[in-house]
């Protein structure tokens, strides 16, 4: 009997079964090699890279703004401090599809006041791939909340620190301004954003999977900037800044410009100028605003200028105070023209010459002077060159050597023409004088981080201009001019008042003449004459009243503000008109 037959079919399973597990276990091993592969090229080949990608989907790694140092008045009140302000940005992931971030930028639009340009800007940036864009900067503390409540993938806000000038116009055009990015771009902003910037830091804004903040690590604090505090008094300042703005709206003048200074030391009080601007507005600000007369624009002085040249003949001995000139014509013939008074004069001492600003006397004594001689004397009164103030962009003025004079140029810069001088350098001159022959540089910093500001001038000894003797001279004639000729708008009663008015006509280069109806008119002066804490120039440009003299519309303004400073300073008048200058008062009661 035979035994059972075997079933073909279940070798064949076997045999199949068998197939598929190698098949599964070489899979499964190709599987486990390609992940050791990919391994090996992730932690070794492709580490740093990956590294890379991470901390750019999860990291921001964004500069810290230095708080920018301060700026002070003489007595330490705020022309100038920064405060922190948010500022609104965009950080995409990694090959981040631009498109949705518009779409959240345009969310933004109401809420930041984004302009066109502002979304175009952003768009082409992103477009780059950059890792970090600016949306809007320095926004307020409500409109930043707002943004934050929208809940936008990507956007943050950080904060840096906004510039503000708590003082507004007065003194803008000494502070300057500052970029959204703190740079200095005018004034002492500018002339030491080196000490004011401070140095920037760095730190790490960490995101999760959703982009969304969740920790901000420092690597390198920011250094503060350093603190400068000025020669400005904020009130003097603002004195000087309201009345310079009334002047020209009353006189309908083009600009105007007050310079206040101590001229035993040379500190500026204050330096105003009208049309002014408001440096928290400064990008916004008009051109005309913006421009620094006091400085950079070039007048010619007209009679302000006599100074000089009565200086030049008293300390050459080419008149004697006591010496009588003929001003009895109404012109005095030159080349090229005859030169005019604004009346006849009759007979006139050479004190009289000066207070009277008689044009044709003064020809009369330039021409004694001589061109090298008078030459000499504006060179030495600092006259084509710099100040040496500590502001950027002050100019030089210019004045043509003797060999380049016309058979005119004497007798026309003997009474202020053929040069060109800034407000302060007239003033400067005046300084001279009130300071009997010697001259003090002004300056307006005081200190940088609490340490003097010191120049190779001030540790030089100072230089004499001119005699003690001749300096006495003319601030006996420079009192004369208040008291009986052409400044009696500047009197005070019951302060010695030393000054001398100028009246210029414009030059007109189409007509290439000088023109009839335009003026620049100017008072320099100082007070108590006989020991001066301060000095003062007063520019108005083309009044357009029927009054354009200096001692018509400058002089009241130099009275005015001298007054209101004489008593703000506790310098208080005297019965025989010498002012008594009282015990200095606590700065409390002063301010």
């Amino acid at each position: 009997m035979t035994g059972p037959v075997p079933i073909l079919g279940e070798e064949n399973v076997r045999k199949a079964a068998r197939i598929r597990t190698r098949i599964v276990v070489c899979g499964l091993m190709i599987w486990a090699a390609g992940i050791v592969v990919r391994l090996i090229q992730l932690q070794i080949f492709s580490h740093g890279k990956a590294n890379e990608l991470v901390i750019f989907q999860n990291q921001v790694e964004v500069k810290i703004f230095p708080e920018r140092g301060s700026i002070f008045d003489r007595d330490g009140r705020i022309f100038a401090q920064s405060v922190p302000s948010p500022s609104v940005f965009y950080s995409p992931a990694a090959g981040e599809n631009p498109a949705p971030m518009m779409e959240s930028v345009k969310k933004l639009l109401p809420v930041l006041g984004l302009t066109q340009a502002d979304v175009a800007r952003i768009r082409s940036e992103v477009g780059k791939g950059n890792k970090f864009v600016w949306i809007k900067r320095k926004v307020d503390e409500e409109t930043a909340a707002r943004v934050k409540t929208l809940g936008l993938n990507g956007i943050s806000s950080l904060e840096e620190p906004r510039r503000i000038y708590p003082q507004g116009r007065a003194a803008a055009h000494v502070l300057g301004a500052v970029d959204i990015d703190n740079k200095g771009q005018a004034g002492v902003e500018l002339r030491y954003n080196t000490a004011l910037r401070g140095e920037q830091g760095t730190q790490i804004i960490f995101r999760d999977a959703q982009k969304r903040d969740y920790h901000v690590e420092q690597l390198r604090a920011p250094e503060r900037g350093r603190d400068i505090f000025l020669t400005l008094d904020a009130t003097i300042q603002y004195i000087a800044q309201r009345e310079i703005e009334k002047a020209v709206a009353d006189n309908q003048a083009g600009w105007g410009v007050v310079i206040i200074s101590e001229p035993e030391t040379g500190e500026i009080l204050a330096m105003a100028s009208a049309p002014s601007y408001d440096p928290n507005r400064f990008p916004s600000a008009d051109r005309e605003g913006l421009y620094e007369r006091a400085i950079r624009t070039q007048i010619e002085p007209g009679s302000t200028f006599k100074i000089v040249t009565a200086a030049a003949a008293l300390e050459n001995r080419r008149v004697a105070t006591y010496e009588t000139f003929d001003c009895r014509a109404e012109a005095i013939d030159v080349a090229g023209g005859p030169i005019r008074d604004h009346k006849p004069f009759g007979i006139l001492t050479f004190s009289g010459v000066i207070a009277e600003s008689s044009n044709i006397g003064t020809i009369q004594i330039g021409r004694r002077i001589g061109s090298d001689l008078l030459y000499k004397a504006i060179k030495d009164f600092g006259f084509g060159e710099r100040t040496g103030i500590d502001l950027p962009a002050e100019i030089r003025g210019s004045i043509r050597s003797p060999q380049e004079w016309t058979r005119r140029s004497l007798d026309s810069l003997s009474v202020g023409y053929e040069i060109a001088v800034t407000p302060l350098q007239i003033l400067q001159a005046a300084n001279i004088v009130a300071n009997r022959g010697v001259l003090i540089p002004p300056r307006i910093v005081r200190t940088v981080d609490g340490r003097p500001v010191r120049s190779a001038e001030d540790e030089a000894a100072p230089a004499r201009i001119i005699s003690a003797q001749t300096a006495e001279k003319l601030i006996d004639i420079l009192e004369r001019v208040v008291l009986d000729g052409t400044g009696t708008a500047a009197a005070i009663p019951g302060y010695s008042v030393a000054g001398k008015t100028g009246t210029s006509q414009i030059y007109d280069p189409a007509a290439r003449a000088y023109s009839i109806s335009r003026h620049t008119a100017s008072f320099v002066g100082f007070v108590p004459a006989d020991k001066p804490t301060l000095s003062m120039i007063v520019v108005l440009n083309e009044p357009k009243t029927s009054a354009y003299y200096g001692g018509q519309v400058a002089a009241p303004v130099f009275r005015e503000i001298a007054l209101r400073v004489l008593r703000y300073r506790h310098v208080f008048p005297s019965s025989d008109g010498r002012a008594i200058l009282a015990a200095a008062a606590p700065k409390e009661s002063r301010r």
